[in-house]
This record gives structure tokens, sequence and C-alpha cells, in this order.
């Protein structure tokens, strides 16, 4: 009897030992929070925690004891962090809090932990959050509570599909997202509602999958028509990103835009993009894409210099929010330039307003996804 359950035993736990060299070889992030960058070079902040918390230098993974309940100004000086009637020389100090406790950053509360970064005279602030409490203050920031459960159980995959992305590719920095327009809106536990809750805690573990590999499922609010090309913005060129017709999205309120600007807000704006002292005297777009979108853009002066940008730049520089797409044409007056486009956004990947208009025919968050990209799958990595 002992040598056969010395037998069993053994047996145990050389399966134990295969499942975990097979975990510990499967390809997709094996940590369970994403690192979000809140905060960036700013000197003081002010922090409340209810309920208790441990202190952590992180570098070297000590703690440095548990407290309870906070309600400080946090702020940097002579390389200290100054916590409360404490100050610490360390580069980074996370605040973890213990089960029901919460963070709260200047009045916005926060699920998980708080890392704070000393970077010379500023402090940086990334919360350590679950993946899928990440996705939930993402998901009422991207698109509204109110609309169909379809289209935020679409958009619920895209943002965790993109996410894992991130945190693949930023495995060497301190953060894997920021939470802006450059990565994902992101609000924290403020930004939660029910709808969107439930649309993650639907679809838990499902993401969308190229070749068995993460990609990164971009979106973005309107299209206009035809969603873009990736590998003319960036160094990726697959089939699921590599654009399609888009007719959904044409009653879109952001389908069609204009703007007018004066030639000195524009050269102030190009200063970004190491074009100093010019005077403008003409802009003229030189190439299109295949979806429509504008490529390259000539600037001449009135010394007659030319200078050629890529449009994706040129937006970025003087705005994604004024120059809502590239997809626009231009007129040049005396002292201003006139825009006229369509669509909101870069255009890559799922189109928001169209993935809407969808949901309303009745198409399922399987058909939004598999339209917008084609040739991609989905499974579940739980």
């Amino acid at each position: 009897m002992v040598s056969a359950l010395k037998i069993i035993k053994s047996s145990l736990i050389s399966f134990i030992l295969i499942l975990c060299f097979l975990n510990n070889s499967f390809s997709y992030p094996k940590k369970n929070y994403v690192r979000v960058l809140i905060a960036k070079d700013i000197s003081s902040f002010n922090l409340r925690i209810k309920g208790y918390y441990e202190l952590i230098d992180y570098n070297n993974n000590k703690s440095l004891g548990e407290s309870k309940n906070l309600n400080a100004k946090i702020y940097i000086l002579n390389n200290f962090i100054f916590l409360k009637d404490k100050s610490y020389n360390i580069e980074s100090l996370l605040l973890k809090p213990k089960k029901s406790a919460h963070i709260m950053v200047d009045g916005r509360e926060y699920r998980g932990s708080l890392l704070i970064i000393r970077r010379k005279d500023k402090l940086y602030l990334i919360n350590f959050v679950d993946l899928d409490d990440y996705i939930k203050g993402v998901l009422n920031q991207e698109v509204s509570s109110r609309w169909p459960m379809e289209v935020l159980k679409a958009q619920a995959i895209v943002s965790r599909t993109y996410a894992l992305y991130c945190i693949q590719d930023n495995r060497s920095r301190d953060y894997d997202l920021t939470k802006d327009v450059y990565s994902q809106v992101y609000g924290g536990r403020f930004s939660e509602r029910l709808w969107t809750n439930l649309a993650v805690n639907l679809t838990k573990g499902k993401v969308l999958l190229y070749k068995n590999e993460i990609f990164p499922a971009y979106f973005h609010a309107t299209c206009g028509g035809a969603t873009e090309d990736a590998s003319q913005l960036w160094n990726i060129d697959i089939p699921p990103l590599k654009g399609v017709i888009c007719n959904f999205c044409k009653d879109s309120p952001h389908y069609r835009w204009q703007v007018s600007l004066d030639f000195k807000s524009i050269e102030e704006s190009l200063k970004s993009l190491g074009l100093s002292q010019i005077s403008i005297k003409d802009i003229i777009i030189l190439e299109r894409t295949n979806s429509g979108r504008v490529r390259y853009l000539k600037i001449i002066t009135t010394e007659d210099k030319q200078f050629i940008i890529s449009a994706k730049d040129f937006r970025n520089a003087v705005g994604p929010d004024i120059i809502r797409s590239t997809n626009f044409i231009l007129k040049v007056s005396k002292d201003k330039i006139s825009f006229e486009g369509i669509g909101w956004g870069h255009g890559v990947g799922m189109c928001q307003w169209g993935a809407y208009f969808m949901a309303k025919r009745g198409y399922s968050y399987k058909d939004i996804l598999k339209y917008y990209f084609p040739n991609s799958t989905l499974a579940s990595i739980e």
C-alpha cells in the first residue's frame, strides 16, 4: 500500500510539473494586472486611502510596514518622497490596499495599487490594476454605456486584446499603457457603469488572435466610409488590420467636420516637429492612401522653402481633436487654411459608430469583430 501511494504521489508531482512547464511556456502575459500611467511630471498630488494598506519599497521588494487610513498631500522635495509625517529616499514606493480598501488620487477612485516613481524632481503615478477591472474603467470612456450590449461586448474584447498586446510590447518599461487617447481612455473606478461592467463580465477572457498571437486591436470613433490599412501608419502589416469598406457609420454625428485655422496657429503647432521659425505660404496635398486619407503634405514657406511631412504627424501636431482625421481636403486663403473632412480618428481597426449601427441592425458582437478584423479568430485565454 505504501509503495502504491508513493507511486501515485510521484505521478501527481510529475503531472503538476508538466502543467507548470506548459504554463511557463505560454506566450501570453502571465501577470493578471495592467500598469497604467495615470500622471507624470508632477511635484505633488492628493492621496486618500480608506482602510488598511501596506507600504513597499518596490525596487527592493521590501515591506515598509502597514497603516490605516490616509488623507494627505504627497510631494517630492530634495529627492525625498514625503507622505504624511514621513519621508522616503527611495526611487519607487508602492501603496498596496488591503481587502476592500480603495485609493483616491486627486479625487478620482482607482482599484488596485498605486506605484509612485521618483524621476529627478518629478513624480510618476502608475495604477496596478486587474486586467478586467482596467477594461471596466475604460469601456464607458470609449463608448456610451447606453449603447447596445453587442457593441459593448465587441468593445470589451477589442480593449482587452489591445491591453494584452501593450503588456507584451512594454515589458521593459515602467508602465504598459497611459490613461489618454494615445492608449485607451481610462478613468478608474469612477468611470464604471453597470451595463459596461456587465459587458466585461460576459466576455471574460475573450480576445482576438491572428495566427494564435495577440495583435493590436485598434479602434476609432468614425472611419468615414473605409477603415485604414495599419501599415500606412505603423510598422504592422497583417490581414486583420488591412482595412475594410464600411457603409455603417454614415449616420455618425462625427461623419463630417470642418475647421479653419490661421497660419500662425499652425506654425506654432509645427514647432513640435522641428519646423521652427517658418512662415507658411501654402500647404499642398501630395499623396493619398487607398482609403482616401492624406498620406503626405508639402509645406511651402514665404521664402519658398519646402518641407514634406506625413499627414499623421501634421494631425498630431495641430491636435487630433482639431484635425479629426487625415481624410480631408483643404483650401488656402490669404491668412488661413480651411479643412473639410470625414471621420474621426486614425481609422484603423474597429469603427465604433459603425459597430453601433451594426448592433442596431441586429448584428452580434461576433459579427462586428469578424467584419472589422477579417481573418482574426475569437479565443479565450482565461
